[in-house]
């Protein structure tokens, strides 16, 4: 039998009191991380993904293909668009809860869309296709696009004239004059590019299969190879500065980069599903969207994954828009767009 001496006793009466004020041991970082993903930020509001109606509604249909919507944009936390299959546009002016149809005139599949505010956009597609709107998409005008390209992949547009396309084989195609008129922009790669994402007049990025990703620093002029240490597709790339940029991909790959992509960092994402959307809000705070209804996030600049919990739907998730940390949209297979947001009482 061990003997208690009163010193002893006290000292156990006082560590006990000390560690019932502070809540017992500190959390780590990784649980702090979790906690501020299930919780409401500091507000402690539970906040959660739902899917929306289905869009378009079936009767609405071109050819009654499968449903799907490829990638969405949004320039304020009210108004965005999607695109898919069958030439599908939609727009929302309540921040998702409602689509409304667009005529496209088109009914190719629709793979990426830009908008630089909310009266000029972009669309693009399937054998080479770009659409034009000037008035937020009430009408939408076919342009002659890039001949010889079965797909353009990506798109993205700084201004109302300065735009860039990815396409396959390694192309990039450059714009100056809204779309009307697209120059092909020379890398040193064969690979299908996916996605390209530029931050002012001269840096962008462009990543695609065998792990590649290209940067230039001349508006397109020239585009070099950038070590990503990986072969996986590479399926999107977002980037908030000319420093701090964010690449998901295959099997739930993902990496960061702080000073322009001359190094890139891998994550462990805790995933190996295919990661197809990323958007980063800032520096912490970003999210991916992929196959099997997965959404991730991180509160930490891309460092610790968290899966967010979603109705098991077996969608594959592309597209995804934050407006704040509590509000968003996800865009995917099934022509479902899923909503983010604090949960109804």
């Amino acid at each position: 039998m061990i003997s208690r001496t009163p010193s002893l006793i006290f000292f156990v009466v006082v560590l006990g009191i000390i560690l019932s004020a502070c809540g017992g041991a500190a959390p780590t970082d990784q649980e702090d991380t979790r906690q501020a993903l299930s919780q409401g930020e500091a507000t402690g509001e539970p906040i959660e993904w739902t899917i929306l109606p289905q869009f378009p509604p079936r009767s609405q249909v071109i050819t009654r293909r499968s449903l799907g919507l490829n990638d969405l944009t949004m320039v304020d936390s009210n108004t965005g668009w999607v695109v898919g299959t069958d030439g599908a546009i939609g727009r929302t002016s309540d921040g998702g809860d409602t689509f409304v149809l667009q005529k496209t005139g088109v009914s190719i599949n629709l793979t990426a869309v830009s908008f630089t505010d909310s009266q000029n956009g972009w669309a693009v597609g399937t054998a080479g296709t770009v659409l034009r709107t000037r008035d937020g998409g009430d009408n939408w005008e076919k342009l002659e696009g890039v001949k010889g390209v079965f797909t353009l992949d990506g798109v993205f547009f700084l201004d109302a004239n300065t735009g860039w396309a990815a396409a396959d084989f390694g192309a990039i195609y450059f714009t100056s004059d809204g779309g009307d008129t697209w120059t092909k922009q020379e890398t040193d790669t064969l690979e299908d590019f996916l996605d390209l994402a530029f931050v002012d007049g001269l840096n962008g990025w462009a990543v695609g299969f065998g792990g590649i990703i290209y940067h230039t620093a001349d508006a397109g002029g020239s585009w070099s190879q950038q070590t990503s240490g990986t072969e996986a597709i590479l399926y999107s790339v977002y980037f908030l500065d000319s420093q701090t940029g964010f690449v998901v991909g295959e099997k739930g790959t993902v990496m960061t980069t702080s000073d322009g992509g001359a190094t890139w960092t891998s994550r462990v994402s805790g995933s190996t599903q295919d990661l197809l959307g990323v958007f980063a809000l800032d520096s912490q705070n970003v999210w991916a969207v992929g196959t099997g209804s997965l959404i991730m996030r991180s509160v930490d600049g891309g460092v610790v994954w968290t899966q967010q919990e979603t109705i098991t739907s077996g969608d594959t998730l592309k597209g995804i828009f934050l407006s704040s940390d509590k509000s968003g949209l996800a865009a995917g297979s099934g022509g479902r767009v899923w909503k983010y947001g604090p949960t109804t009482p």
